[in-house]
């Protein structure tokens, strides 16, 4: 079976989130069986095709310095073409911004499945102030879209809304062997993992809470990412007199990220909106606690027996809540050896063996 993944993020980017690591872990080990090409977009000093454990990766639409959006329209312009003229018997097709849907149905007769990681249309509708939440719907109602993954049961619940004979499966993301670590200490600094976003990610709300009761209370705090907002965060933090206690790791993978989320007492995730969390499932891997708000998807994951979940955007109870726990290191170890063993669920090979059985099972439908 031929299967092309158009995927518009690409895991050697260094602006990438998490979908790419998805689209490799599982495609990886399908590749042992099946030819997969992955369709991605461009990035500056990219090459255009490369092989990676077993996939064709090849990188479609060009890169203008000045038209920060060049990469990505570029390569949707540059998609369907491409899948018209390559062979393939299925297509999985990552849930994309700016409207979610690429459209690839009007460009083959075989199968497309959805892919859903990425649903944040208020972020560019106020950035870009164009309706892409209701052309997303538009689309939604032409009934070209039969087949989808998504990652929690509200997700599904919102698709089956638009598409109600949509056949859709809850496959959730997945977490490497690697991540189940052993905890080395009782933890000395809390770790925050993930984009440095201050309105999706909620840095605002943790920033606040480090000014107002985290800073006093003398915990340390180390932001391990990459993102827009680190200069607004560093502003904030020499304002507050906060440089001794907030520290910044970087971009971390491999064996770096694994050393942090050893050490840390617990994740700390105040986020706004997630589709699914995968930093809290790389801490619940690594038996610690996480500290989130209670919000739809994410709180499918992290739940009250391995973490606390804070009722949503409320600061100061957020603040009391990171307290609270950092106060009790005998707390967080029972908390987090629950989540270890939640975790395990969520292996990826556990993860690319649910998805190759819906694949199959897609196949079957549409050659009855």
């Amino acid at each position: 079976m031929k299967i092309i993944h158009a995927d518009t993020d690409d895991l050697d980017n260094p602006l990438r989130g998490g979908q790419p690591v998805r689209t490799c872990e599982v495609n990886s080990r399908l590749a042992r069986q099946y030819d997969i090409t992955v369709y991605t977009s461009v990035y500056p000093g990219c090459q255009r095709s490369v092989i990676r454990s077993g996939i064709a990766y090849q990188r479609l639409g060009f890169y203008l310095p000045p038209l920060g959006l060049s990469p990505h329209l570029s390569f949707l312009a540059s998609l369907g073409p491409q899948i018209k003229k390559t062979p393939h018997d299925l297509i999985i097709e990552e849930f994309t911004p700016p409207v979610g849907f690429c459209l690839l149905p009007l460009w083959t007769i075989k199968p497309v499945i959805s892919l859903v990681q990425w649903y944040f249309f208020d972020f560019w509708e106020r950035r870009y102030h164009l309706p892409f939440f209701r052309w997303m719907k538009k689309i939604a109602s032409c009934h070209r879209y039969r087949y989808f993954i998504v990652q929690t049961e509200a997700m599904g619940k919102t698709f089956q809304s638009l598409i109600p004979d949509a056949l859709i499966r809850k496959i959730p993301c997945g977490v490497d062997d690697g991540a189940f670590l052993e905890s080395t200490s009782a933890g000395d600094f809390v770790l925050y993992l993930g984009r440095l976003d201050r309105e999706q990610k909620g840095l605002d709300f943790l920033l606040n809470c480090w000014v107002k009761m985290c800073g006093p209370a003398g915990i340390p705090l180390v932001l391990a990412g990459v993102g827009p907002d680190r200069n607004w965060l560093e502003t904030g933090i020499a304002a507050a007199g906060l440089g001794r206690l907030i520290t910044f790791a970087g971009r971390v993978e491999g064996a770096r990220k694994n050393a942090l989320l050893q050490s840390c007492r617990f994740l700390v995730m105040p986020s706004r909106e997630e589709t699914f969390g995968i930093a809290a499932l790389e801490a619940m891997a690594a038996a610690k606690p996480v500290v989130a708000f209670d919000i739809d998807h994410l709180n499918e994951l992290v739940r009250p027996d391995w973490g606390a979940l804070i009722p949503a955007y409320d600061e100061d109870a957020l603040g009391k809540a990171i307290c609270g726990l950092w106060s009790d290191p005998d707390l967080c170890r029972d908390a987090g050896t629950r989540g270890k063993t939640a975790a395990r669920k969520y292996r990826w090979d556990n993860i690319a063996k649910q998805q190759e059985e819906f694949y199959q099972e897609v196949i079957k439908r549409e050659t009855k």
